[in-house]
């Protein structure tokens, strides 16, 4: 679950700043200079389905009007089709596919545009004049829901203030419901429009990056209380936190849409439960029992509110592929109280799951069983001499066999004066005394040896032919 970096075709965020100005230039010619560095970037990377519509529909409206005008409204109909399924495409999070109507709301796209989308599919083609005009209202909607969203610079301190807002809501609601007197309700309201107005000017990619990471800190949807969260083993939800923190979580939702917002949680709890292992094996937890309790309680709720199984008419807000593989590769105690969450959520899939969470449970006792067991600190005396006599008779055995090695430090091992002694090659005759450390790739004394070899070599033929 967790994500890493990202391929992207610019070179810079200053360069993607850049180009989405000069796509909405007033000027033709800075208009096509972006259209030219969007096609750039489709020749280095894959680029983003509203950047590529938006570099498809400036370039059709730049376009010569001189083509005949069937030309025309096919070209333009088939840029509309593509831009709406390649938008609409990415919400399709669930198993069971949803109509483009219902995720065409859930983005703020409006409806015509769909209807537009089956016009030009299934019926007769829009007029030119239709068309032209559904074009440039697209524009407009991918600078205000895209480009706009997308320079919007989150400062270094963003987290700090979400967290900042969020604590002044829950004091306020607090505070509210210890005592509903005028100036408390007014406390609340203005806590309320304070988070709307930070969270409105934030994009999608800061509710994984900052929202839910303040969400899933002790205070918020995890009590400093600890007699208010979870336990387990069955990680029920608490009434009372379900009440309190349902307000929150809906004026949020209300933001981003149910489908962001919780895939979103739904990613950051299975990445705080879930230790990311590299080699599948079982890793310490590193979460207290009580704060990991309440949010696999948060997971039960969030899939009993928002998740639909396979096959159903109603259509999911959220998914779980991703929830599974993460906890299927990484077992653990949490991770398997994740799987258990899901099996109860939807018993179809709960039925294929049985095997691996059974498994997990057998292997984790068998650790704790094993964890239990005594371990002997000491050696006992008896049985270390019985060790010293074994090694001292193999000992003493390789010492008197016919090929033992022994040598007799006694004897005269001087070299005959008459003998000479074979001197080496000069070019080879470094000092190689002990102590002289020199550079890898050198000699001792720190000299590159000529390794050339002579140029005749050079015309030795690698393969005779036969004769």
């Amino acid at each position: 679950m967790s994500r890493g970096p990202r391929l992207v075709a610019w070179t810079s965020t200053v360069e993607y700043v850049a180009v989405g100005e000069q796509l909405y230039a007033e000027s033709p010619q800075d208009r096509h200079r972006g259209v030219l560095a969007v096609k750039a970037w489709r020749a280095r990377a894959r680029v983003p389905a509203a950047v590529d519509a938006t570099a498809t529909l400036v370039e059709l409206q730049l376009a010569d009007s001189t083509q005949p005008v069937s030309q025309q409204r096919l070209t333009l109909s088939m840029a509309l089709i593509r831009f709406v399924n390649s938008i609409l495409d990415l919400e399709q999070r669930t198993t069971v596919a949803q109509s483009m109507a219902v995720l065409a709301r859930r983005i703020g796209m409006p409806a015509w545009f769909v209807e537009l989308r089956h016009a030009c599919t299934h019926e007769q083609v829009p007029s030119l004049r239709v068309l032209r005009a559904a074009c440039a209202h697209a524009l407009v909607w991918l600078d205000e829901h895209y480009w706009r969203r997308q320079t919007r610079a989150l400062p270094e301190d963003t987290r700090d203030r979400v967290r900042a807002a969020v604590a002044e809501y829950v004091r306020a609601r607090d505070s509210v419901k210890a005592a509903a007197s005028k100036r408390n309700v007014g406390e609340f309201d203005a806590a309320k429009a304070a988070l709307v107005a930070l969270t409105g000017v934030l994009h999608s990619d800061a509710v994984g990056a900052h929202v839910v990471r303040v969400l899933l800190e002790p205070g918020v949807l995890v009590p400093n209380d600890k007699r208010m969260r979870a336990r387990f083993p069955e990680c029920t939800m608490p009434p009372q936190l379900a009440r309190q923190s349902a307000s929150l979580l809906r004026l949020l939702a209300d933001v981003w849409g149910e489908s962001v917002l919780f895939d979103e949680l739904l990613s950051a709890i299975c990445s705080a439960l879930v230790p990311q292992s590299s080699d599948g094996g079982f890793e310490p937890a590193t979460l207290g029992p009580s704060h990991a309790a309440t949010l696999v309680a948060w997971v039960r709720w969030i899939l009993d509110k928002h998740y639909q199984p396979a096959g159903s008419d109603i259509p999911s807000n959220v998914a779980v592929d991703d929830l599974l593989e993460t906890c299927l590769r990484n077992p653990g105690y949490y991770s398997r109280a994740v799987l258990k969450a899901v099996s109860d959520a939807d018993p179809v899939l709960g039925r294929e799951l049985r095997p691996f969470v059974d498994y997990m449970g057998k292997a984790l006792a068998a650790l704790a069983a094993a964890d239990a067991r005594p371990v002997r600190s000491t050696v006992d005396a008896e049985e270390m001499r019985k060790e010293e006599e074994l090694m001292q008779t193999r000992l003493d055995s390789l010492r008197g066999s016919p090929g033992s090695m022994d040598v007799d430090m006694d004897a005269d091992v001087s070299v005959d004066a008459d003998e000479p002694e074979p001197q080496p090659d000069a070019r080879w005759a470094y000092d190689m005394r002990p102590g002289s450390p020199c550079p890898i790739g050198t000699l001792a004394d720190g000299c590159v040896p000529d390794l050339e070899l002579p140029l005749w070599i050079d015309d030795i033929p690698l393969f005779v032919a036969p004769a």
